[in-house]
């Protein structure tokens, strides 16, 4: 019985190194993505962020959002 406890041990042990590997390769895709985008969003900011000293303004912001209305009815003030 002890040679097929230690194989069963081997199995579990190649089965964790070969689970390990392909979860940290997937993940590293992940990771990559997330540092780039985050050393993109921190690089660009757009000068009206910024006072006249060139210091972050931290007030609320106030945006306008435009909602596209389609009509699709028409006046017939032709006839």
């Amino acid at each position: 019985m002890e040679p097929m406890m230690l194989a069963l041990v081997v199995l579990v042990v190649i089965g964790a190194f070969i689970l390990g590997i392909t979860v940290s390769w997937l993940a590293k895709g992940y990771v990559e993505d997330y540092v780039e985008n985050a050393a993109y969003a921190k690089a660009v900011i757009h000068p009206e962020m910024f006072d006249t000293n060139g210091n972050i303004i931290h007030d609320e912001l106030l945006y306008i959002r435009k909602e596209n209305d389609y009509y699709t009815e028409f006046d017939d003030d032709e006839d």
